[in-house]
């Protein structure tokens, strides 16, 4: 597996993989205009990370494997770090749906501590996305942005 900062050709992909959009804090992000990382195996996007760097911030926008327990997800938070520690970051942060309790544990695993919990902050965003569905894992309701940070 190769880790690798996307590429113009890598980002005429990332839509197949991912998605155009991703809303967070009420903040729409085109995945297709971001910075971002991809793991790789035979010329195969296995994984993609995208982040945002504003100010002396660093947000994960989005985090995907197709690959689970192969430690994608990791590398991929770890470049993104170093990147963050690169510029000088205070800290790199991201937003999980109340009802992903597989991200949150992931997160928490790898250091990050929850920051806040934005009630009702993704039915507000399903405004601007309306494909955002009403239930997610475990038929649990999707309502809640949760903020989880990593100080640097």
């Amino acid at each position: 597996m190769i880790i690798q900062e996307i590429n113009d050709i890598l980002r005429e992909r990332i839509r197949d993989f991912r998605g155009a959009i991703v809303v967070s804090r009420g903040r729409v992000h085109a995945l297709d205009q971001l910075p971002g990382y991809a793991a790789c195996i035979a010329d195969e996007i296995k994984g993609l990370i995208m982040y945002n760097m504003q100010d002396d911030e660093c947000e994960i926008v989005s985090l995907d494997s197709k690959l689970e327990g192969q430690g994608i997800g990791s590398q991929l938070i770890e470049a993104v770090v170093r990147r963050a520690q690169k510029s000088n970051c205070s800290r790199v942060w991201l937003i999980t749906s109340n009802d992903n309790t597989k991200a949150i544990r992931f997160y928490q695993k790898r250091g990050y501590d929850l920051k806040a919990v934005h009630p009702h902050a993704i039915t507000e965003a399903r405004k601007g996305k309306p494909s955002i569905p009403l239930n997610g894992f475990d038929g649990i309701p999707i309502r809640h942005e949760i903020e989880f940070e990593y100080r640097l």
